[in-house]
C-alpha cells in the first residue's frame, strides 16, 4: 500500500481500493486543478508484468451534486451506454461498490485550447461536432441506461431534465427569487415535439480531450440525459464564448453531419436553461458551506450567473432590463480600514507556502469587497427594495414569500413580477461593486 494518498488528500481506503482492482501499486496520484463538484485525479498505477498505467479517477467529494440525484452512478451508466458506439469515451475500469468513486483510462491529450494555432482549433472543434453529432444520431432506445429518465412524450422531452434541475434548486433555502422565477419559466415555456438524443450537457471545451487533431475521449458526463440535442449546442456557444470560432460554419457541419437543422430559437431557450443549471450549480456549493473553489468564489459566481439569467429572460421575454439604478451611497469614513484589510490580505497571501490555503486566503477578499459594498449602500437598496415590493405587491414579502411568488409568476409568465426582479437585480448589484463586470454589452 502506497503513501502518496496522504500526500495528495486521497484517503487512504480509496487509493487501496485503486489497487486491489487494478493489481498494481499507484505511483503517483494528482487531484486535476478544474471542476468543482466532484474529485478528479490523474493516477498512474504500475502493474506487474504491464508496466505503468495512466487512469483517471472520479470520487465522491462536498461539492454541489453530493447526496442528490446527479450521482457518480448516472454518470458511470453514460460512460458504458456510449463505449459500445462510434462516440470516443474512456473505458470504465471499476467501480467502487457503494457508488463513492470509479475509475476509467485516461483519454489521451489535453482538455484545453490555450496556445493552439487557430487552424488546429478549428480541426479539433470539427471533430467535437462530429462527436456531437454521431452522439446524437444514436437511437436512444438501442442505449442500455439504467436509471436515466426515459420521457414518454414528444412534449416530454425538453422537461424531463429541467424537472431535475427544479428538484435541485429546491434544496437551496436561500435560492435567489430570480432564479425560482427562471425555473417556473423554463418548465412552463419549454419546446415541444422535438426529437429525442442522448444529451452530453455542459459539453464543449474543456469537457472533451484532443491530441491536436482529433478528439480523443468525451469526458465528464455528470449532466448526461436524454433530452433535445439544441441543448448541447446552447452548451457548446457557452464553452467557446471566449474561443474565437466561426459559430456557423460548425453549426453547417452540424447540419451535415447529423441531418438535423440547427433550431435558433430552441438553442436561445436553452442558453437560458444553461445559464440556470450553472446558478444552480453554484447556489448549492453556497448552500453546503463551499466546495472546491471556495465558499466566497461560488458565492460570487452565483450572482455573475444570476445577472447572466437575466439578460436572458430579457432577451426571451422582450422585458427591458433598467440602464441604472440611482442608489445614494451611506456617508462614511470607513473605505480606509476596507482598504487596510484588503492590503494585509494581498500581503498574507503572497507569503503563503500552501497553494490551497493561499486560494483560501485570496478569496476572503472577495468577502471584504462584499462586505465594504455592503456597507456603503446595504441600507439604501434595502430600503428601496422594500418601496419597490410595496408598488408591485401592495406589501414587504420576506425571502420566502418572495420565492413563492416569483416562482408562481414565472409558471404564470407574469412580466409584472419579472421587471420588478430585474430591478431587483440590478439593484443587489451594488452589493457586489466592483466585483461585478459592469462593462456589459450596452442593451
Amino acid at each position: 500500500m502506497t503513501s502518496v494518498s496522504n500526500e495528495r488528500g486521497e484517503p487512504d481506503e480509496v487509493v487501496a481500493w485503486v489497487e486491489q482492482v487494478t493489481g498494481g501499486r499507484v505511483v503517483d496520484l494528482r487531484r486535476t486543478g478544474t471542476g468543482g463538484s466532484r474529485v478528479t485525479s490523474f493516477v498512474a498505477v504500475d502493474i506487474p508484468d504491464r508496466g505503468v498505467e495512466q487512469l483517471v479517477l472520479r470520487s465522491e467529494g462536498s461539492g454541489s451534486f453530493t447526496g442528490t440525484e446527479l450521482t457518480l452512478t448516472n454518470e458511470v451508466t453514460a460512460y458504458r451506454a456510449l463505449a459500445a458506439t462510434d462516440v470516443p469515451v474512456p473505458a470504465i475500469r471499476a467501480v467502487r461498490p457503494d457508488g463513492s468513486a470509479f475509475l476509467m483510462e485516461r483519454a489521451t491529450g489535453t482538455d484545453s485550447l490555450s496556445g493552439l494555432p487557430a487552424a488546429e482549433v478549428a480541426k479539433v472543434l470539427e471533430h467535437f461536432v462530429d462527436c456531437l453529432a454521431t452522439m446524437h444520431g444514436l437511437d436512444p432506445a438501442g442505449l442500455d441506461l439504467p436509471g436515466f429518465e426515459r420521457p414518454a412524450l414528444p412534449h416530454e422531452v425538453t422537461r424531463v431534465d429541467l424537472r431535475r434541475w427544479f428538484r435541485l434548486a429546491s434544496r437551496v433555502h436561500d435560492l435567489d427569487p430570480l432564479l425560482a422565477f427562471a425555473g417556473a419559466w423554463l418548465l412552463a415555456n419549454a419546446p415541444t415535439e422535438v426529437p429525442m438524443s442522448f444529451v452530453q450537457g455542459d459539453t464543449g471545451p474543456g469537457n472533451f480531450v484532443h491530441d491536436g487533431r482529433r478528439v480523443t475521449g468525451l469526458v465528464d458526463m455528470e449532466f448526461a440525459h436524454l433530452g433535445d440535442p439544441m441543448d448541447d449546442l446552447a452548451w457548446l456557444r457557452f464553452r467557446l464564448r471566449d474561443v474565437e470560432v466561426d459559430e456557423a460554419a460548425l453549426h453547417a457541419r452540424y447540419e451535415e453531419r447529423s441531418g438535423t437543422r440547427v433550431d435558433e430559437g430552441r438553442v436561445a431557450f436553452f442558453e437560458l436553461a444553461v445559464r440556470y443549471r450553472c446558478a444552480v450549480t453554484t447556489s448549492l456549493a453556497v448552500a453546503g458551506g463551499g466546495g472546491a473553489r471556495g465558499w466566497a468564489a461560488y458565492l460570487l459566481q452565483t450572482q455573475r450567473f444570476v445577472d447572466e439569467v437575466a439578460e436572458h429572460l430579457a432577451r426571451l421575454t422582450g422585458i427591458e432590463q433598467p440602464e441604472n439604478v440611482a442608489i445614494a451611497a451611506a456617508a462614511n469614513d470607513r473605505g480606509d480600514l476596507f482598504d487596510r484589510l484588503l492590503q494585509s490580505i494581498r500581503t498574507a497571501v503572497g507569503a503563503l507556502p500552501d497553494g490551497e490555503v493561499r486560494e483560501q486566503t485570496r478569496n476572503s477578499q472577495i468577502l471584504v469587497r462584499h462586505l465594504h459594498a455592503l456597507d456603503r449602500f446595504g441600507g439604501a437598496v434595502a430600503a428601496a427594495d422594500h418601496d419597490d415590493q410595496r408598488s408591485t405587491f401592495g406589501t414587504v414579502l420576506d425571502e420566502l414569500d418572495l420565492r413563492g411568488r416569483a416562482e408562481r409568476a414565472g409558471r404564470a409568465g407574469d412580466l409584472d413580477v419579472l421587471a420588478y426582479l430585474f430591478r431587483r437585480v440590478e439593484r443587489r448589484r451594488l452589493l457586489w461593486t466592483p466585483l461585478l463586470d459592469r462593462g456589459r454589452p450596452k442593451r
